[in-house]
């Protein structure tokens, strides 16, 4: 380490006036590094016999030189070698860049070609909205007219657990609930949905019952009084023949 501090800071003339060629307060880092010449060193240490102060910086300044002294030459070069310059940092820099704009073209690259893909869709009349199927032709259809001219219609389709029922009416009451109801061929009565009236007096809903199509007697539109306002009336099915 003292090497490369003398290296680092040549011997300088003292041309034989000690007073003139070492300022000696000055030199007490140097010594302390161990950085002064023999013949500096002799200079220093005959004005350190005679200064108070000079002893005393030392003795604060001595810890110092017993850890520089545990470095290594090699790690001692490394540290007094240049940092990083500029242009280095700066190519750095460049190169992050320049993989952040890669990045920004390969995004724009697959989005245009998405939209590309899109508008060849629908030029040659190919859509890629959700395609909605037609619901299933009901297994009976009826329409009926009301005692005040409510005109309803009836959809039913028969399921294992019983019937669907998809009504459609209009010229209904606009104040109050509407419900469907459905009479079994036993006289028995199940709700197959129930509404709010409208403004318009018209209405779409679906409603189902745990009734097999072929037990169904009729279906009747009530108000919120339970007053029938339209009913329907299937026709009879045959009872099985027993054998």
């Amino acid at each position: 380490m003292a090497g490369l501090l003398r290296d680092a800071f040549p011997a300088r003339d003292l041309g034989g006036d000690w007073g003139w060629a070492v300022n000696e307060h000055i030199d007490l880092g140097a010594h302390v590094l161990g950085g002064l010449s023999p013949d500096e060193q002799a200079a220093f240490e005959l004005h350190l016999s005679g200064c108070l102060e000079c002893r005393q910086e030392l003795a604060v300044f001595a810890p110092v030189a017993g850890r520089l002294g545990s470095v290594d030459a090699g790690t001692a070069r490394t540290l007094l070698e240049p940092r990083p310059t500029e242009p280095e940092l700066r190519a750095e820099v460049d190169l992050l860049d320049s993989l952040r704009a890669r990045r920004r073209s390969r995004r724009l690259i697959q989005r245009s070609a998405l939209a590309v893909a899109v508008a060849a869709s629908v030029a040659a009349g190919v859509f890629l909205a959700p395609v909605v199927r037609p619901a299933p032709a009901p297994d009976a259809t009826y329409e009926v007219v009301g005692l005040t001219g409510q005109q309803v219609g009836l959809g039913l389709n028969a399921k294992a657990w019983g019937t669907e029922l998809r009504f459609e009416g209009s010229g209904l009451p606009t104040q109050g609930t509407l419900s469907l109801w459905v009479v079994d061929s036993t006289g028995a009565v199940d709700q197959a949905g129930a509404w709010s009236a409208t403004k318009t007096g018209k209405t779409q809903m679906t409603g189902a019952v745990p009734v097999q199509l072929d037990e169904i007697s009729s279906i009747q539109l009530r108000d919120v009084d339970s007053k029938v306002l339209a009913e329907l009336q299937l026709p009879a099915h045959p009872a099985p023949q027993s054998s």
